[in-house]
């Protein structure tokens, strides 16, 4: 029988610890670790219009660090670990590297963006196969970033893995979030393009101006033309109040940019989770998850036929066909996209 780590991003899966193991193999024994993030400190960073940024990132990388040390020191004896929190698998999987550990790792989640700053992304770059270089599995959840990754990275190539996500939204003190006026709901940070949706409200504002946008965001993906805009940014949702602010809105939105990578899963899999018609941008990462039967699509970079989606949706929100749409993802989501499903699926790969 053997031993494998498993380390998760949420305190919240410890109370489900028990229906996860049992979701496993049985001839595996499962060791479960929980990193935490959230607290009132980086919740302050996140409302910050300056430093905001800077100082969330550097806060997640030493407490990923120190997580890291922790695990490295304790869990030297086990030889398959599979960490669901890539920031602190990335750590670890250096400390293995300057130390000469031989383990089996696997690390989902993998996320590399393009910056602008050539400097800054060939070091990353350097960091990364460094790191990932005695890396086994290398989870990602779109399909199209296997070719992506693989032409950025050629010696990791082999490793790179599709895994389609999951996650759950329990959360033992949920926030809500009330609002006076009917309104769109749209959020997130990762390859959002919003500037898309502030051109497609302009649209929408002038056949329905009782209907309100309001976007939960960072203040550093909110761009000063954006800020002009008729849209309302919300700075400070948090995890556990976001659930509240998809369900009581007309209708979600995601708008994405038109990119290989995997971008608001975590999003549109809550507004499916709490029952909430959902458009999306028609991109390849997010073909992988829905179609529509479940969803209804805009093209990437189309304002007006995001406008005309979004009427037609409000217009037409108590018909048989979104409800019929909304019933759909959500039987989808329970079905295939619960964090144990995502578990079982990362343990099947790591394991083979």
């Amino acid at each position: 029988m053997e031993e494998v780590l498993i380390v998760l991003d949420s305190f919240e899966y410890k109370k489900q610890e028990r229906n996860l193991k049992l979701r496993l193999e049985e001839k595996n024994t499962y060791v479960f670790e929980y990193t935490r993030y959230e607290n009132s400190l980086i919740e302050i960073f996140q409302r910050m219009r300056f430093f905001g940024s800077f100082l969330t990132h550097i806060s997640y990388w030493l407490m990923s660090f120190f997580y890291s040390i922790k695990f490295f020191v304790k869990y030297r004896r086990i030889k398959n670990l599979i960490f669901i929190n890539p920031i602190v698998g990335i750590f670890y999987s250096a400390l293995s590297r300057l130390f000469f550990r031989k383990q089996k790792l696997t690390i989902a989640g993998f996320l590399f963006e393009e910056k602008s700053n050539k400097i800054y992304w060939t070091l990353r770059k350097i960091f990364v196969k460094f790191c990932y270089k005695n890396v086994t599995n290398i989870i990602v959840y779109g399909d199209s970033e296997i070719n992506y990754y693989s032409s950025i990275f050629p010696t990791l190539a082999s490793k790179f893995k599709f895994v389609e996500y999951g996650r759950d939204f329990y959360y033992s003190d949920k926030k809500e979030f009330k609002f006076s006026d009917a309104y769109i709901a749209s959020g997130g940070k990762s390859n959002r393009n919003y500037q898309t949706l502030c051109d497609a409200y302009e649209i929408v504002n002038a056949k329905f101006p009782e209907l309100t946008c309001l976007v939960a965001a960072r203040p550093e993906s909110v761009e000063e033309k954006m800020d002009k805009s008729k849209i309302k940014f919300i700075f400070g949702i948090t995890l556990n109040q976001f659930g509240s602010f998809v369900e009581n809105s007309e209708l979600f939105v995601l708008p994405l940019l038109n990119t290989n990578l995997s971008a608001g899963h975590m999003s549109m899999m809550e507004a499916m989770c709490v029952g909430k018609v959902v458009l999306v941008t028609d991109i390849p990462s997010i073909r992988n998850y829905v179609d529509e039967s479940e969803v209804f699509f805009y093209e990437p970079d189309n304002s007006v036929d995001l406008a005309n989606q979004i009427i037609y949706i409000y217009q037409n929100r108590n018909s048989q066909e979104v409800k019929n749409k909304i019933a759909a993802s959500k039987k989808l989501y329970m079905e295939n996209y619960s964090f144990d499903a995502l578990l079982e699926r990362i343990v099947n790969v790591s394991l083979i």
